[in-house]
């Protein structure tokens, strides 16, 4: 299955870098479903026992808990997997979204900045934001990227490849 990024592609443009989300954003995740899959379990089992003794109403309670809980937990995996963070031949582009869709795209020629921030625990772990500003008011963000510095250095390979940089270098 072809993603937005894929999915919206030119026909003679390709994929040169895409960046996914650090491990900590999975490590997140993956405490957020123990605890929630976890009270969720709790919740059900209340639920079926409550409703074992002919208490109806608390259970179904406890089986709405259950529910708002699974869905907490399959949005919250549903968004971190649909994320798309890429840069083609010829622009760089942000998506996200389930069930409404965000995108935030700035042509490679337009960009005139890149920069990366990181907090204390970031430049430890190797994790970071890129942020591109494009000419205006265009600015696109990569959130919570594995190796920013890496991806940074990789898109401005992009960058001075690309047909405006090649006219500079000529003028």
């Amino acid at each position: 299955m072809a993603g937005y990024v894929e999915g919206s592609m030119a026909k003679d443009e390709f994929v040169k870098v895409k960046a996914k989300y650090h491990w900590l954003v999975w490590l997140k995740f993956y405490f957020n479903l123990l605890f929630f899959g976890g009270v969720a379990v709790a919740c059900l089992v209340a639920g079926v026992n409550m409703y074992s003794n002919d208490n109806v109403v608390f259970a179904i309670i406890f089986g709405v808990i259950a529910l708002l809980m699974a869905i907490y937990v399959l949005f919250t995996f549903l968004k971190l997997k649909l994320t798309e963070m890429a840069c083609t031949n010829r622009r760089v582009i942000f998506k996200s979204g389930i069930v409404s869709l965000k995108t935030a795209e700035v042509k490679v020629d337009k960009i005139e900045s890149i920069q990366i921030e990181q907090t204390f625990w970031g430049r430890i772990l190797g994790c970071g934001n890129i942020i591109f500003s494009g000419t205006g008011t265009t600015k696109v963000e990569f959130f919570n990227v594995s190796r920013p510095w890496k991806i940074k250095t990789e898109i401005e390979e992009v960058l001075s490849d690309s047909p405006a940089a090649k006219t500079e270098d000529e003028d």
